[in-house]
């Protein structure tokens, strides 16, 4: 791996830098090293620059990208933004930014470490991403997010639409089977084709992206805006758990299922990935905050007994030369067992589903039978007092008692609200809509008694 020369801070670096290409030739001062990346609209190169005394600088990458095509306008703000005297922590530093003609050259600073992919590729992977790498990766989003204006103006969204595993550097990185893992940096690389948020525009102008990653409204469906990120941070937290790419116009619930994803992740992933962008995440940030917290849903039960070596233990913070900033961490996390309801095939869970269905149809047709019909006492109620009894209490508890005891999977992957409510949350929703049945019940009973309805 390259690189960059000891001899001089990053200040200093830049600032020379700037000094020379203002006198210089820029194209003359610059010798490539390899072409990083090439498209049809954007080179990427590896250089150093070349000083007048024959001493170099180095390495940088340096961007050329066809501005005709509408993108690239990221890099300019961010290095009107840096050189304002802003700061960001997770975005490369920018130190030459210029159009020539249709082409706009970018010049930055080469971000040592390795990508996300190359890493996850390595290291393996792991719910233990959830706790430390991940929310660092939508803290570094929603830097992005906050835009590049200068110190108390209000910035303007910077949509980056293209994070995907090669677009995320990690520097620092340190590990071993029994010490843990440590990093210094994250960085968000490649805003090519990242824009800026425009308030009242019906759909981006410009449509580009990584297709596992991207998300409806990135091909034509509507604007992309912060929200649109989150759908690529909700894939790249797949990513991180299952060391794929999610499939597109393929269920997600599905797919964590079949990976093992632990539920309370697969939940997040299936919030931020969600078709409508109004029932994502409203932020990065928030995100990433409850990716860390279902990590805590997925700890193993105090006193269990787990024989499985974590590939990600707990460490003590260590820093990494020169990195300036202060280590993340990510510790070891067992995955639960799956439940005993994930267990069961599918199709045994259809044949309990028919049977319920069986009989609360035959529980509603006795209670059609009891209003219409009605025998023994029923016959000195009114009509009305009967379907007051049985088509809303009665009814009511049947279809209630009965969905509570439904397999719900299916009913989860063809109305996506239903899991928002699983677990405690179910069961504590649940109880209260038996006891407002109850209440119910005892109304109608008391109004009963009261009017001399029910002797």
């Amino acid at each position: 791996m390259d690189t960059q020369s000891p001899t001089y801070s990053d200040d200093e670096l830049t600032a020379s830098l700037v000094e020379h290409l203002a006198s210089l030739d820029r194209d003359d001062s610059y010798r490539v090293e390899r072409v990083l990346k090439l498209s049809d609209v954007e080179t990427t190169e590896l250089v150093y620059f070349e000083g007048s005394g024959g001493g170099s600088l180095g390495p940088f990458v340096r961007k050329r990208i066809d501005a005709s095509v509408q993108i690239g306008g990221a890099y300019e703000r961010l290095f009107v933004a840096q050189r304002a005297g802003r700061r960001f922590e997770h975005l490369p530093r920018i130190v030459d930014c210029r159009r020539v003609g249709d082409e706009l050259d970018v010049v930055m600073e080469y971000v040592e470490g390795e990508t996300l992919e190359a890493l996850v590729g390595r290291l393996g992977a792991t719910p233990d991403y959830a706790r430390g790498l991940y929310p660092v990766l939508c803290e570094a989003v929603g830097e992005l997010h906050a835009g590049f204006a200068a110190a108390g103006e209000s910035g303007v969204p910077v949509i980056h639409r293209d994070l995907k595993p090669s677009n995320i550097i990690v520097s620092g990185v340190r590990h071993a089977a029994d010490a843990g893992m440590t990093f210094s940096s994250l960085v968000i690389i490649d805003l090519g084709i990242a824009r800026v948020w425009r308030d009242g525009a019906d759909a981006d102008t410009v449509k580009f992206g990584t297709r596992p990653y991207a998300p409806p409204e990135q091909y034509g469906f509507g604007q992309t805006s912060v929200r649109s990120d989150v759908y690529a941070l909700g894939a790249l937290l797949f990513f991180c758990l299952t060391g794929a790419d999610p499939k597109p116009g393929q269920n997600m619930r599905e797919q964590c299922e079949a990976c093992d994803v632990p539920a309370a992740l697969a939940d997040v992933i299936c919030m931020a990935m969600a078709l409508d962008p109004a029932k994502r995440f409203a932020s990065a940030e928030a995100l990433g905050h409850a990716a860390r917290a279902a990590y805590g849903l997925c700890l193993p039960e105090p006193g269990s007994n787990s024989t499985t070596a974590p590939s990600m233990a707990q460490a003590a913070p260590q820093m990494a030369p020169s990195s300036g900033r202060r280590p993340k961490e990510v510790s070891s996390v067992t995955p639960r067992r799956k439940s005993l309801l994930s267990r069961i095939p599918e199709p045994i869970g259809r044949i309990w589903n028919g049977m319920i269905y069986a009989a609360t149809l035959l529980l509603l047709v006795g209670s059609h039978f009891a209003v219409f019909q009605p025998t023994g006492a029923n016959r000195s109620y009114p009509t009305w007092f009967l379907a007051l009894e049985y088509f809303l209490m009665v009814d009511g508890m049947v279809v209630l008692i009965s969905f509570g005891m439904l397999d719900r999977r299916r009913l989860r992957r063809r109305f996506p609200v239903l899991d928002r409510y699983r677990g405690r949350e179910f069961v504590t929703l649940w109880l209260k809509a038996l006891g407002i049945m109850c209440v119910i019940m005892i109304v109608i009973i008391a109004v009963g008694n009261a009017t001399g309805i029910v002797a």
